[in-house]
């Protein structure tokens, strides 16, 4: 939103409003960039859907607001007339507070729990800063140490200073990609290679899938949800179920 309205003029405004409305705490974000055709309206959520030039967005953005919105129990839409600025629109339930005074809803599915991350560090690897940020938090929560290298060859030398209980590493990125960073740390420590696990924003062809099932790897497609990822990583890198549709290795 941000860069839509610097884009559109040298400065804008963002108004955020928040209410309770039947049980369900409502936040608004309006701003007077430059909107969004009626056209494209219908299309913001989907994933990979992106109006900006190749190389500046995945398109994946929203697609990933919308599920994590999504597996809380809410919802998200949006309002706007090309020319006009736009508003988004988040509904969320309202916790109830339990006898325990937990402020957990039993009603509400939060997604399957991760194992317990104490002591175990992740290293992280996309070039996307918004899926880093969603990992990091999904993971630090459970309480793993997480660091971040936002190419292959910063993941490359993180992996040479330290070993890490396991590495998450986008498929393509910019320079030394998934694969080839894989292969490096195939040959120079085999054991740090067994606890990768790919994530990727592109279709898993033939060729990929031929890899993956070859080395016995997980691969996350973007966008994932919550569920699916702690699944993946509860599951470890190797002991994940097979015929999961969700998570495309080896289905052998």
């Amino acid at each position: 939103g941000r860069q839509a309205m610097e884009a559109h003029q040298s400065s804008g405004t963002l108004l955020i409003r928040s209410e309770l409305v039947n049980g369900f705490v409502r936040i608004s974000f309006r701003d007077n960039g430059p909107g969004i055709s009626e056209e494209n309206l219908k299309k913001i959520f989907d994933p990979f859907f992106t109006t900006k030039e190749a190389g500046k967005g995945t398109g994946l953005g929203l697609s990933l607001t919308y599920g994590i919105i999504h597996e809380h129990g809410g919802t998200v839409s949006a309002e706007s007339v090309l020319g006009k600025g736009a508003k988004f629109i988040v509904e969320l339930p309202v916790e109830k507070v339990t006898e325990a005074g937990t402020g957990i809803d039993s009603n509400t599915t939060m997604g399957s729990p991760l194992v317990d991350g104490a002591g175990k560090t992740v290293l992280v690897v996309d070039d996307e800063e918004p899926i880093l940020d969603l990992i990091c938090e999904v993971l630090t929560s459970a309480g793993y140490k997480v660091e971040t290298a936002s190419d292959g060859e910063a993941a490359l030398r993180k992996l040479h200073q330290k070993d890490f209980d396991l590495t998450i590493c986008d498929w393509k990125m910019p320079g030394l990609n998934g694969r080839d960073l894989f292969e490096r740390i195939s040959f120079e420590d085999p054991e740090a290679a067994r606890r990768f696990i790919f994530m990727t924003g592109d279709v898993i062809n033939e060729k990929i899938q031929a890899f993956l099932n070859e080395q016995n790897k997980l691969c996350l497609p973007k966008p994932f949800s919550i569920t699916e990822f702690r699944r993946a990583i509860s599951n470890g890198p190797e002991n994940f179920a097979e015929g999961d549709d969700l998570l495309r290795g080896n289905q052998s």
